[in-house]
């Protein structure tokens, strides 16, 4: 069950959005207009719950208890529709006075970390009183907090309606099955009602309308960028062709052991995770492993198919053993170039960070040439392994080099980096981070789909 959250705004704004999306059950949230009395009841039908928020619970403007229950009592009796109620806002008789199947009891909690004492007596009120659905709202910052919460909502008899808000809170939305959850919010892009909510169009994304808790989950892990990693559509779109009973999913987080724990210890069917930055050392340090960028927990494999990636554009844009090579960068991509151009002669490392740069040149033998000194420098190929051109800095005119043969650029956008528009326009032979991405994908997709069919057998 999904329900769009539609705020009160006036009558013909909330007549629009509920044309629009005639295919989801509707929240709208009277508690935005003073007026919430005018609102217009054609639109309202079984389907929709009414909700005239307590200021106390986030609510807009003050309304009396009263004057609210007395509103709810008159919609239900000709609309038969639901209507919320704030748990620890009103009287048991005042919740005595609401039908029970038109009722949904409500919590909100907006500390940044949830209170899981309070959370489960707000469970034994719950299963004490008569309601349809209990209403959860609270802040995610762990991933450690859904096993948590799971099996908090596991403790309820009532079927719970769940809003994940805060850091987490879009991931947690997602996940509403996993948790144990029957329905999830959503909101509109131009007017959430909420801080964590789903668009319409995110939740087509991430497939929610068919989303069990038998789906298998996987996706990206990484820093915030993997919000807008291209797997997201490439590996959905797949899995939606093939039937395949799955999701692919952005995990963002900045304390990789969190998901880590959350990964091994939650009861979810995982096929598997593309690592990036900055993660890909980290997680490949816990098997004792070099950068790896794909993990797939059901048979424990940790492998890099960027190794692969950059073998197969070595042979595309035919590079030499030896042409003179330079690799922009200290990390785990930088790493991964070395060992894939390990038999060529003429590699030189540079970087920004002198002290991981000149240790990772010593490692591989190679030369590490400070990025000032590359002034008018020139070489066969560059490769670039940085986030440099994300927002459109100019690598080339940044360290002063003259333009290469080639280059291998790492970083992906939308519309082409600079790096990119210079070879286009100077006629240079490259291959960009769309390209990489591409090439390494198509191994992942194999062994996500492997993966998947294990447990679909």
């Amino acid at each position: 069950m999904i329900i769009l959250s539609i705020p009160y705004l006036n009558n013909d704004y909330v007549i629009q959005k509920a044309k629009k999306y005639p295919n989801y059950w509707k929240e709208f949230r009277l508690d935005y207009s003073i007026k919430f009395q005018s609102f217009p009841l054609e639109i309202i039908d079984e389907k929709t719950i009414l909700t005239i928020r307590s200021e106390k619970e986030g609510g807009k403007h003050k309304v009396d208890i009263a004057d609210k229950i007395k509103f709810y009592k008159k919609i239900i009796s000709d609309k038969n529709c639901l209507c919320d109620l704030e748990i620890n806002e009103i009287s048991d008789q005042d919740i005595l006075s609401i039908p029970k199947n038109n009722l949904i009891l409500s919590y909100h909690e907006f500390s940044k970390n949830i209170d899981f004492t309070k959370l489960k007596e707000i469970i034994r009120k719950s299963n004490s009183l008569p309601s349809k659905f209990l209403k959860i709202a609270v802040n995610i910052s762990k991933y450690s907090d859904l096993i948590k919460l799971s099996q908090i909502i596991s403790e309820s008899r009532k079927p719970v309606i769940f809003a994940g808000m805060g850091k987490l809170g879009k991931i947690s939305r997602i996940l509403f099955k996993h948790l144990g959850a029957d329905a999830v919010f959503i909101g509109l892009p131009d007017n959430p009602t909420a801080e964590g909510q789903l668009t319409p169009k995110e939740a087509d994304l991430f497939k929610l309308s068919s989303i069990s808790k038998k789906t298998q989950i996987g996706g990206i892990i990484g820093g915030e960028q993997v919000e807008h990693s291209l797997g997201i559509k490439y590996y959905n779109d797949i899995f939606t062709k093939e039937e395949l009973d799955a999701v692919y999913l952005p995990f963002a987080t900045d304390d990789i052991d969190d998901i880590w724990n959350w990964i091994n210890k939650a009861d979810i069917d995982f096929y598997g995770f593309s690592i990036t930055m900055p993660f890909k050392k980290k997680i490949g340090a816990k098997k004792q492993l070099p950068a790896i960028n794909l993990f797939l927990p059901k048979t424990d494999e940790m492998l890099n198919t960027d190794l692969t990636a950059f073998q197969k554009a070595i042979e595309i844009l035919k590079i030499k053993k030896d042409d003179h090579i330079l690799i922009i960068g200290s990390g785990a991509t930088a790493e991964i170039a070395l060992t894939a151009f390990q038999t060529f002669d003429n590699i030189s490392i540079s970087s920004r960070n002198y002290l991981s740069g000149t240790k990772l040149a010593k490692a591989k033998n190679r030369k590490y040439i400070q990025p000032n000194l590359l002034k008018n420098c020139k070489y066969d190929l560059i490769i670039n392994c940085t986030p440099i051109g994300t927002k459109n800095e100019d690598i080339i005119e940044l360290l002063e080099l003259k333009l290469p043969e080639r280059v291998i650029e790492l970083p992906y956008i939308q519309k082409n980096t600079l790096l990119i528009t210079r070879c286009i326009e100077n006629e240079i032979d490259y291959i960009d981070g769309k390209k990489i991405w591409i090439l390494q994908a198509k191994i992942q997709q194999q062994k996500f789909i492997k993966a998947i069919c294990m447990s679909s057998v």
